[in-house]
């Protein structure tokens, strides 16, 4: 199995022998490596977090091989984009408000949109 690690790792199979490790040397390159690393969790949660890559993801991004640690953090994990909110705006069901001014004794009622507030 090929994949590209941007982290040193030890992966063991569930009898806790080590079955491979990836050394400083091997980080931002492709290199073959035994399937029997899936056994470890360690595994998943490096590839569920972004610091391994497979050759499917260099397909869909080019940019992996030229720069591999482009859009990781310094501990080789994807940079995950922050939620954009939404600027609020006033609505116009607000300034359509329609309100009478209360009867006062010698004022006449009007609505609201043809008296003039300051």
């Amino acid at each position: 199995m090929l994949i590209l690690s941007r982290v040193c790792a030890d992966f063991y199979d569930k009898k806790h022998n080590l079955v491979h490790r990836i050394t400083a040397s091997d980080l931002g390159v492709f290199r073959d490596v035994p399937e029997a690393i899936k056994e470890d969790p360690l595994f998943k949660m490096l590839v569920d977090d972004g610091s391994i890559k497979f050759p499917a993801d260099a397909a869909k991004d080019k940019s992996l091989e030229q720069d591999p640690f482009a859009g990781a953090t310094a501990e080789g994990k994807d940079i995950k984009p922050k939620k954009v909110s939404k600027p609020k705006t006033a609505s116009k069901a607000k300034t359509e408000v329609k309100a009478e001014v209360k009867d006062e004794p010698g004022v006449e009622t009007k609505p609201a949109e043809e008296v003039q507030s300051h």
